[in-house]
């Protein structure tokens, strides 16, 4: 059913192969924006990065962020939008422990059961463990407008 979605919906979804798209603020305060994969554990997201992505540093010097999931695919075109602050819980280091953990479960959810392969033949390059905590959630799904655009909603 079109509309709004339940908290089990946007678990749901997010628990999916859904790329993010993640919006940092830039030293100069332009945006910019990355696709990145994400694992949502139902209250914070989180996102492996390189240690020298562009994004990592933005994070390092200002943690407000948006993330932005959406289903370009399917006719629903569930979307769910994230404002809210990011920090860096581990690294830059080699990844283990729980950052390995959860770039696993990633390469499974995005590459399918080979993708921990991935994961382990780069697991000594440097990356970031990242947790974005939602300040907002705004979520749709259907053919519809969203209630804040209908006038008599």
């Amino acid at each position: 059913m079109p509309g709004l979605m339940t908290g089990d919906e946007i678990n749901a979804f997010l628990r999916g192969p859904i790329i993010a798209r993640l919006a940092t603020v830039q030293p100069g305060g332009a945006p910019y924006i990355a696709p990145v994969w994400q694992a949502w554990d139902g209250e914070r997201m989180y996102i492996v990065g390189r240690a020298g992505s562009g994004f990592v540093d933005h994070v390092r010097n200002e943690p407000r962020v948006a993330v932005s999931c959406a289903d370009d695919v399917n006719p629903e075109h569930t979307r769910v939008l994230i404002e809210g602050r990011a920090e860096i819980v581990e690294g830059p280091a080699p990844m283990t422990g729980r950052m390995l953990q959860i770039a696993e479960e990633m390469a499974v959810r995005y590459m399918g059961q080979d993708g921990p392969m991935y994961i382990r033949r780069t697991a000594d390059r440097p990356r970031c463990l990242i947790a974005v905590t939602p300040e907002s959630i705004v979520s749709w799904a259907g053919g519809d407008w969203h209630p804040r655009y209908v006038e008599d909603a």
